[in-house]
């Protein structure tokens, strides 16, 4: 290792600066410990030193940051650094000014004072089996380090180089890990009090901690064949308290293969696609991933905290996404679940078009939100204490099922208004009470269930139910009404301003109504039946059936009550026709 040092010679004629070579006062410890004397430290702290190669072997490195000679408890005696007259560094900077890349092996020690550890070389720098001790901050950087006007350090400018975790990884478990470079590949485990994990062309605000773009975008060849500016491989990973990570160039992902541990907070995010193939898991207070392209799990993402998952494309999960908290899934785009997505104490889905795949799930122990700007397929599963659908496109379809403890919403909604957005069941629906509306059609195909324990309300223009349909207290609001199914309650109202066409069961323990309001007919081809009151408001009501050949008549109905009320043109209840079992009768004739 050689360390230079920088003087200025000032010329009669000019000035200019020279560069002197000193040689460093470096010393062996037993077993073949490195000491390196550091340069004083500036005015603002920062000790300062340059270097035309910094490595570490596998037998460490001490920073000698001490004022006075210490008994170290493994390494022995290390005399004081006489550098230090004016007392001990808070920050040591060490630059690397050749071409000459870093590898380091081993442990870096500071001993005396704890302080700031910096390791910069554009060069890039890999670290396997490199561990800190004594230091605040551990940070490695492919940047250039600016200082202030005073001698601190500012930030941190990065625009190449390459920094890897190798198979031994990196230990910095009593101190803050920070690694910004070009493009960073972890292939071990990487251990910190907290963690900062920063790639792509940026600027790193040493103060705030806050970090600005480039702007740097993916070539062709890069956004064809995918490269990550951060990528986690399988047997690498990182464990630490919070974790921050960010991939700044546009079009270049970050990848995580390995395991990913926060035990406070988690923040992930890419200006390219986020994957996830591995495990990502969160115990602290909050997690947050975000990617600008599509956010992709394959893998696990387990949280105990509030977690936010945003994609301003799309969004895919292949794998178990859990959170024993609130669940926020977020895309521009689409969002496609064909595992497990679950919100303990909430989900909310939102994106363009929503979809689920046979054999998925959506669960929750409270509510289930899904709001699509476009159109919501279900073909898995949705179950919760409360499930709210929501969608501005087409359609919504449920081949899966939709299942709730409490409450079952689908609606057709856009800009705070219903639409005219198609609701089709071909699985189950079923809720204590639940609600259909659109100002399009609701169509309950053959073999569909759907049921509403205490309530079944619906609005519609079409109304038609082939399945199974059930209630407690039904009602069934449309222009136009057609049952070629079984439907059934305690009690039944079914509103029908143009049309009411019953071909099959509609039946009520209770009351039924059943009513056009006088704007339209009731048709009965089967069996209408309420086991007290049937009332029926129409122009007028064909329960005979109509001829289907000169000898046949075919689609005769059968109304059955323990009382009828008959509010329509006719005069006597036989008017209209078919097969009639009342007790009571109640006939008003409404011109």
């Amino acid at each position: 290792m050689f360390k230079f040092k920088f003087s200025y010679v000032a010329l009669a004629t000019a000035l200019c600066s020279t560069m002197v070579y000193a040689a460093p006062t470096t010393y062996d410890l037993r077993f073949g410990t490195q000491v390196v004397d550091i340069e004083a430290p500036n005015a603002a702290g920062v000790s300062h030193n340059m270097y035309s190669e910094f490595s570490v072997s596998d037998k460490g490195l001490v920073l000698n940051n001490s004022t006075t000679d210490l008994a170290h408890e493994t390494l022995g005696n290390i005399a004081k650094n006489n550098n230090l007259t004016n007392g001990a560094a808070s920050v040591i900077l060490n630059e690397v000014i050749s071409n000459k890349p870093s590898a380091l092996n081993g442990f870096i020690e500071v001993t005396g004072a704890k302080a700031d550890v910096i390791i910069a070389n554009p060069n890039g720098i890999s670290c396997s089996g490199c561990s800190f001790i004594n230091t605040n901050k551990s940070i490695l950087t492919t940047g250039t380090v600016n200082l202030t006007s005073t001698g601190a350090i500012a930030s941190y400018t990065v625009d190449s180089g390459n920094i890897t975790i190798d198979k031994n990884g990196m230990n910095a478990n009593n101190s803050y890990a920070v690694l910004l470079g070009n493009s960073i590949n972890i292939n071990g485990m990487v251990q910190a009090a907290n963690a900062n994990v920063i790639a792509g062309a940026h600027t790193f605000d040493n103060t705030t901690g806050k970090t600005t773009s480039a702007g740097n975008k993916a070539n062709l060849i890069q956004m064809v064949i995918p490269e990550y500016s951060i990528d986690i491989g399988s047997l690498g990973g990182i464990k630490a308290g919070s974790i921050s990570m960010i991939g700044n160039d546009i079009g270049l992902g970050v990848r995580n293969k390995g395991a990913i541990v926060a035990n406070s907070t988690l923040a992930m995010s890419s200006n390219g696609q986020l994957i996830n193939e591995g495990s990502i898991t969160s115990n602290g207070l909050l997690s947050q991933m975000v990617s600008l392209a599509d956010f992709k799990n394959t893998g696990t993402i387990s949280t105990k905290n509030s977690t936010l998952l945003t994609s301003y494309s799309n969004l895919i999960n292949e794998g178990d996404i859990i959170s024993t908290k609130q669940l926020f899934v977020t895309a521009a785009g689409n969002v496609e679940n064909k595992k497990q997505i679950k919100g303990t104490k909430g989900l909310s889905i939102s994106g363009n078009n929503i979809k689920t795949a046979h054999n998925s799930a959506l669960y929750s122990d409270a509510q289930i939100t899904v709001a699509a700007t476009g159109n919501v397929d279900n073909a898995g599963s949705m179950r919760a204490q409360n499930v709210a659908i929501s969608f501005g496109g087409d359609s919504a379809k449920v081949s899966g099922d939709v299942m709730a403890n409490s409450a079952v919403t689908v609606k057709s909604w856009k800009d705070s208004s219903y639409q005219s957005g198609a609701i089709t069941n071909t699985g189950t629906i079923s809720g204590d009470n639940v609600s259909l509306y659109t100002n399009g059609n609701i169509e309950l195909t053959s073999g569909s269930n759907t049921t509403g324990r205490s309530t079944l309300a619906s609005n519609s223009y079409n109304f038609t139910n082939s399945g199974t349909t059930t209630a407690s207290d039904m009602d069934v609001n449309s222009s136009y009404f057609k049952n070629y199914g079984a439907m059934s309650g305690d009690d039944v109202t079914v509103t029908a301003y143009k049309e009411l066409l019953n071909e099959k069961t509609l039946s009520s323990t209770g009351d039924m109504l059943l009513t056009t309001q006088n704007g339209g007919n009731i048709i009965n081809r089967s069996s209408i039946s309420a086991g007290n009151t049937l009332t029926l408001t129409a122009k007028q009501v064909l329960n005979g059936g109509y001829r289907c050949n000169v000898f046949m008549t075919c689609g005769k109905g059968t109304l059955s009550a323990n009382k009828l009320v008959l509010n329509s043109s006719h005069k006597y209840a036989s008017n209209m026709g078919g097969t009639q079992n009342f007790k009571n009768t109640e006939i008003n004739t409404v011109k």
